[in-house]
């Protein structure tokens, strides 16, 4: 619920926010890391799609094939050196997911990325002049994309985290289609002041 400019009320139709995704972290401290506003509901709560990793998944799974056939042959060296590189990938692909959170509010898109120390970036709604979103067949077929807004129209071929033209990138997002369509519509609302 929302006041609107001349103090009347109301209430927000919720159907357009993104379903429930097995990618969709299921924390339940996002008042705590977002600090929201007052009123301010929290339309998306998601992390980067296990998918986004699918390379590095193939890479360290092939090292751990080189393990196998390491323990399989005697070769102690091998072996070793397959485990402990499929281990270090599996970490980095674990500590890449989970550093990273994407917020969409009624009012603003917050990107929050950290364990210890927490960094956010956000922009507000009425900010927003450029969206983009990209897929590859790959990630198209699997629900995951790339969503870039700015406060200017974004050039073709924008680049992860901010990019020349201060674009903020949310890669690898579950239902990235559902997520732009949320955040266009409160755009929308919130430009034309219908909230």
């Amino acid at each position: 619920m929302s006041q609107q400019r001349d103090g009347s009320d109301v209430a927000y139709d919720e159907t357009e926010t993104v379903g429930r995704d097995p990618d969709r972290s299921d924390r339940t401290d996002t008042t705590s890391a977002l600090s929201p506003l007052e009123g301010e509901e929290v339309l998306v709560d998601a992390q980067p799609t296990w998918w986004n990793w699918i390379g590095h998944a193939v890479v360290g799974g092939l090292a751990g094939l080189v393990g196998v056939v390491g323990l399989a042959v005697g070769s102690t060296a091998a072996a070793l050196l397959g485990f402990v590189t499929a281990l270090v990938i599996g970490g980095y692909i674990w500590y890449r997911r989970n550093r990273v959170r994407y917020l969409v509010t009624d009012r603003r898109i917050v990107v929050i990325a950290g364990f210890t120390g927490r960094k956010t970036t956000e922009t507000w709604m009425e900010d927003i002049r450029g969206l983009q979103t990209s897929t590859t067949a790959f990630s198209r077929d699997r629900g995951f994309g790339t969503i870039a807004v700015s406060h200017a129209v974004i050039p073709q071929g924008f680049t992860q985290g901010f990019s020349r033209t201060n674009s903020l990138v949310l890669s690898g997002v579950p239902n990235y289609d559902d997520v732009a369509n949320t955040i266009r519509q409160r755009q929308s609302e919130r430009k034309a002041g219908d909230y």
